[in-house]
């Protein structure tokens, strides 16, 4: 590709960039996830034409671009100038669907990890004893026919508070050990499947699946979504220090960690909401089945925004001169 052609496939993003620096307002919520993604076009295209055409002036004038939308998409971050509202309507699911491709390679680990220790659970129940902390055992068997809420509230908040402390600080750390070329996010997600695989398992043997599930599901959709989307951008951020493309690993790294700070602002909004649930409906004295209709009801609720939120369509006509 020569330098006339290379700028001329080029040049209509290039220019949509210069439209939107330029306008004098606030950007939108749509205007703000365009610039994003032209922002990220054109240190592509600036990596790719100090590459192939390093004398060229179209150099000079990339970086020129790509440091003012830098500048512009960071001023704006979700926790600054009142954009949080922003964000959560339509920044958050937007980055999510961008980064699916990560999100699902960690669910993936953790699932793979579940069913195998759920498996082996159900095969050689004292095997998993072995995997699974003994005072979860030791509660497991002391329920008796699934009376989950009939237990002590020392029972009860025992296991609660595993639920919901063990996620958030897996979900800290399946996003903070990404820095270890994803191979931290890959134990954090693989070692937490095991543990929750075996701890489901031990509970279908001992014939209280339901207490653990009726317990479980009104929160666990958002707070295992939590993790899958906290270890996708964990993943991404190792990622980036293995095949950082045309740049180098330091910029490759800081451009992946913007999006990973997204990501994760994301998440403390949803682990908020999970956790006004487990506080108040799981353990509550609700039937089981109205609980596990709850959980249902708020998975497809969660997913119905992180699938079909989407802003509006910018609009990036020239800014008025009048």
């Amino acid at each position: 590709m020569t330098i006339a052609e290379f700028i001329s496939k080029k040049q209509e993003t290039w220019n949509e960039l210069e439209i939107l620096l330029n306008r004098p307002r606030n950007a939108s919520a749509a205007q703000l996830n365009r610039l994003g993604y032209l922002y990220r076009r054109v240190t592509s295209d600036l990596a790719i034409a100090r590459r192939d055409f390093p004398q060229d002036r179209c150099v000079p004038y990339l970086n020129e671009l790509a440091s003012r939308a830098h500048a512009k998409v960071y001023q704006t971050s979700p926790f600054k100038r009142g954009t949080l509202r922003q964000f959560l309507h339509f920044g958050f699911p937007t980055v999510f669907r961008e980064n699916l491709g990560f999100i699902g390679a960690a669910f993936l680990m953790f699932v793979l990890a579940f069913a195998a220790a759920y498996w082996i659970a159900l095969t050689t129940p004292e095997f998993a004893e072995k995997i699974v902390p003994e005072r979860f055992v030791s509660h497991i068997k002391d329920l008796e026919d699934g009376a989950w809420n009939d237990t002590s509230a020392e029972r009860r908040n025992l296991f609660a508070s595993f639920v919901m402390t063990n996620n958030i600080r897996v979900a800290f750390y399946a996003f903070a050990w990404g820095i270890m070329f994803m191979v931290g996010t890959a134990y954090i997600l693989v070692i937490n499947g095991i543990h929750i695989g075996g701890v489901a398992g031990l509970c279908d043997v001992n014939g209280v699946a339901m207490a653990l599930w009726s317990f479980v599901s009104p929160h666990g959709y958002i707070e295992l979504t939590t993790i899958f989307i906290a270890g996708g951008a964990g993943l991404k951020l190792g990622y980036s220090l293995i095949a950082p493309s045309h740049f180098t690993r330091k910029r490759a790294l800081t451009d992946a960690a913007g999006v990973a700070i997204r990501l994760l602002g994301g998440c403390v909004f949803l682990l908020i909401i999970a956790g006004a649930i487990e506080g108040f409906v799981s353990p509550s004295g609700l039937p089981d089945t109205v609980k596990i209709g709850f959980g249902a009801l708020t998975g497809i609720l969660l997913f119905t925004y992180l699938f079909a939120m989407k802003a509006p369509k910018a609009d990036t006509s020239p800014p008025s001169r009048a």
